[in-house]
């Protein structure tokens, strides 16, 4: 769909040309009508309009095109707090109590705190008081793994929302929420007996009804977005973005930064006008079977995006598995769903007529799920005899191989025992950075070679996947790149490869981090360290 070119002037209704760059949607005669509407507009100019659908429900869609890196929009949320089961954080920043932390409990409520600011921050003063009148007192042993007494917070303080910000509570309770699908499930039944009775029980509240704090879990519980920034880890909402249609092949990322939490919906690829934009609710390299469950249990929808729809994924079969009948007439054939909307669906060879119940497909995917969640992460060795197991029956780029291959792109170069030689890491992914060369905990040249190859095998389903400037293609460019630059110069060191091969190597690997940093830009926290690393390696250039 193509901008219209002319329209009439939104001042004196003539012809007009000249249309407003930020939405293109509105214009003018000339330069004084646009300055004089500018205090009218200013509020309305947007490259993105809610558009209402019986399927999708309100979702945004482009108004103008949009560019690859573009901000589509910013906002801070109506509501922060806790995860329903955390580990100990404080109710003030969120950051994250650990045993050896340093906090101290709340004097009027007793929850964990990191200190005096945080405990007469704005967001924890209202639900302090009110504690303190019922005289609740929080016992959270900051010693202990998870803690689901957290549960309460977000939706008491969407409830006190009411009185101290009328406007947010009302589009707080616009919001979908999914109830009557999530009613009759265990975790209501339980959050009847926790959420319901602290609200109403423990602290007093019983001129509110059952129904609507049931009814703000929900909205949380379908709205909120995961927030992590440092330390600080919990769960906020977003009124716009809470709007954005999900897919599984998203158009946009979003970035959660600084102490506020203040949320940037950024373009990934270019968007055309009049195209939905779209975010993911789920994880990028999970197969149809999964993500849609998740989507199902956490979202209360079934996902008919194009991924879904197509039994290959777009070429990339995530959840394929390798015919063991053709496998032995040395075949690499590959058996898919028939109807991958359909759990149930038999899933058959594309080669031959072997099919397999997708009952029994089920029950595989979750078996070897409990064995990847029962390894060992911090042994490269558990991961790799993984792979080699499976090597008869899942397809290579099968979600379960993929998943065990991003995990050792991960541990080789940052975990200790398999560390970059000479060169700075990042722990976590992306926190605080350490500074290791010791000779007996660096990387085989046979280990960087193998971080090198899954890099790229990664980066080529990221293309399909979850394609332009995304966080994914990021993450994989900056480990390509650091690990080309150590082995390059390790080879030239030991007489390998000539000088000008080296160079060769550091060029292209110059290229990739010059992305990775064009990526990252909109990340404060970012920018300083990969602008550090284009530094150093343009110094290894010259």
């Amino acid at each position: 769909m193509s901008a219209p070119t002319s329209g009439t002037c939104a001042v004196c209704q003539s012809p007009a040309t000249q249309c407003c760059s930020g939405c293109r949607c509105v214009f003018y005669c000339g330069r004084d009508h646009q300055r004089q509407h500018w205090k009218m507009h200013k509020s309305q100019c947007q490259m993105y309009k809610i558009a209402t659908d019986e399927t999708l429900g309100r979702y945004l869609v482009a108004t103008r095109d949009i560019k690859q890196g573009e901000m589509i929009f910013q906002e801070t949320p109506i509501v922060t707090g806790p995860k329903v089961v955390t580990y100990p954080v404080c109710l003030g920043c969120l950051h994250q109590m650990k045993p050896e932390s340093e906090w101290r409990a709340c004097s009027g409520c007793s929850w964990p705190m990191c200190s005096t600011k945080c405990e007469l921050s704005p967001q924890h003063l209202s639900e302090c008081k009110l504690m303190q009148e019922k005289g609740f007192r929080a016992s959270i042993d900051v010693q202990k793994k998870k803690e689901s007494a957290y549960c309460s917070i977000v939706p008491l303080r969407c409830l006190l929302l009411k009185d101290k910000s009328p406007e947010k509570y009302k589009t707080l309770m616009s919001l979908q929420s999914h109830l009557e699908e999530r009613r009759n499930t265990t975790l209501y039944t339980i959050f009847r007996t926790n959420v319901v009775g602290f609200i109403r029980t423990a602290l007093g509240m019983e001129h509110v009804d059952e129904e609507t704090i049931l009814k703000i879990a929900a909205i949380l519980d379908t709205n909120s977005f995961e927030v992590r920034y440092k330390e600080m880890k919990g769960r906020a909402v977003y009124p716009t973005a809470a709007m954005m249609s999900h897919n599984c092949k998203p158009n946009t990322k979003h970035i959660i930064s600084s102490p506020d939490f203040t949320l940037q919906v950024i373009a990934t690829v270019p968007i055309k006008r009049g195209e939905i934009i779209s975010v993911t609710y789920t994880q990028t390299l999970w197969g149809t079977l999964a993500r849609r469950a998740h989507l199902k249990m956490s979202k209360c929808f079934d996902c008919h995006c194009e991924r879904c729809s197509d039994p290959t994924e777009l070429e990339t079969y995530l959840g394929a598995i390798l015919c063991s009948r053709c496998k032995r007439k040395k075949a690499d054939c590959k058996i898919i769903s028939t109807d991958p909307l359909d759990p149930a669906a038999p899933w058959k060879c594309q080669a031959c007529d072997h099919t397999i119940p997708g009952r029994q497909i089920a029950w595989g995917n979750d078996s070897i799920r409990q064995e990847i969640e029962a390894l060992d992460k911090t042994k490269m060795e558990a991961l790799e005899n993984f792979l080699e197991k499976y090597s008869n029956a899942l397809h290579p780029t099968n979600s379960h191989v993929v998943e065990v291959k991003y995990a050792l792109t991960q541990g080789y170069g940052n975990l200790v025992g398999y560390t970059l030689p000479g060169w700075h890491q990042f722990e976590d992914q992306w926190s605080e950075t350490t500074w290791t060369a010791e000779k007996n905990k660096e990387l085989t040249d046979k280990q960087l070679a193998r971080r090198i190859d899954l890099c790229h095998e990664l980066l080529e389903l990221a293309d399909i996947l979850d394609p332009g400037a995304s966080r994914l293609r990021g993450s994989l460019l900056f480990d390509l790149q650091a690990t080309m630059v150590v082995k390059a110069k390790k080879d030239f060191q030991e007489e390998k490869i000539t000088k000008s091969a080296a160079e060769d190597i550091l060029g292209r690997a110059m290229i990739f981090l010059q992305e990775a940093a064009e990526i990252f830009r909109q990340e404060p926290e970012m920018v300083e360290k990969l602008q550090d690393m284009l530094e150093n390696l343009s110094k290894e250039l010259e």
